[in-house]
């Protein structure tokens, strides 16, 4: 994987407590693997356990936990469902929310072991909570790349540059392996200069000859000059949102890595101001995001956005990745 390549996120359908044994010995595993401290890999395994077992008792039929790791040492998990929602958050959050099955102490202790914590919900629209151990608070930016095999062929990266913030979002052509290998290709260009829109085409182009080439969308955000500069080929699709206001991202046709010469495109403008919102997306999404329909949905944390509109927009069978990044300044 590339330096600044994100990693996927795996995702665990959860129905049943045989389920949530299995989120919480992945979760293990990982904190193994990463070389976590055991009070670390204990949160892990504590958040792991209490957000499946509450998709299972209160999420019915389910939902799914989404698993990461977040560098520099810390992991992500994101309950997702499409429950009833929590009538009263507060509560839920205090542990004196009356739970049948249960304590309703779980999002409490959730809370407690995270870094990060946040949770949209509200009846009728399900649940979405994130919970980072060991991690940074705080940021600005996230996604959700989800494969429908072991390797996901859309990737994605951020950059923090000069300027401000550089983001990449890459659709390898079909999905797995040789998909995966597409994006890390185009990733890699990306990194060797994140700033450098009007040179990353011919470079990405050059990276993917030899993979099955593929699509991409790449953002430089200026905070500073209040510009967000970006240049899209193929379908990874893109929206700006200002307030209420909302305009898409003009992408270009063609295909990174088919041809010698790289598509012909322009880098294009548009305004990044205080409280603004992007969000970016591949084609195992609905072109049709529906961000006006859940207002406050972009107030939350980023991975929280991205989650949510994954659960309601994915088309489930391809791979599907989402980002949202917010401007650092509130409007």
């Amino acid at each position: 994987m590339g330096a600044l390549r994100q990693p996927a996120h795996r995702r665990f359908r959860v129905a049943d407590e045989a389920d949530a044994g299995a989120v919480r010995r992945h979760a293990a595993r990982c904190a193994d693997e990463r070389g976590a401290a055991p009070t670390a890999k204990a949160h892990a395994e504590l958040v792991a356990t209490e957000l499946s077992t509450n998709l299972v008792r209160h999420a019915k039929p389910g939902g799914w936990v989404l698993v990461r790791p977040v560098p520099p040492g810390g992991m992500e998990f994101l309950a997702v469902d499409h429950g009833p929602g929590i009538d009263d958050l507060p509560a839920a959050l205090s542990g004196h929310s009356p739970a049948p099955g249960g304590l309703g102490r779980g999002l409490a202790a959730v809370q407690r072991a995270s870094t990060c914590f946040d949770v949209d919900t509200g009846p009728g629209r399900g649940t979405t909570v994130l919970s980072i151990v060991d991690g940074t608070a705080g940021r600005d930016w996230a996604g959700v790349s989800v494969g429908i095999m072991e390797f996901c062929g859309d990737g994605w990266a951020v950059a923090e540059v000069p300027e401000g913030l550089a983001v990449a979002v890459v659709d390898g052509l079909g999905h797995g392996t040789k998909a995966s290998v597409a994006a890390d290709a185009a990733l890699e260009a990306f990194a060797a200069d994140p700033a450098d829109l009007d040179g990353l085409v011919r470079r990405a182009n050059e990276a993917m000859r030899g993979t099955r080439g593929g699509a991409m969308t790449a953002c430089l955000l200026e905070p500073g000059r209040g510009e967000l500069h970006y240049f899209g080929v193929g379908n990874v699709n893109g929206r700006v949102l200002t307030g209420t206001e909302e305009r898409g991202l003009v992408t270009f046709g063609g295909t990174l890595g088919l041809q010698l010469t790289p598509p012909r495109i322009r880098v294009l403008s548009q305004p990044w101001v205080p409280g603004t919102r992007l969000v970016l997306w591949t084609d195992g999404l609905s072109s049709r995001l529906e961000l006006a329909a859940r207002p406050g949905l972009m107030d939350r944390d980023p991975a929280v956005a991205a989650a949510a509109l994954h659960r309601d927009h994915a088309r489930e069978r391809d791979d599907a990745t989402v980002v949202v990044v917010r401007h650092p300044e509130p409007p």
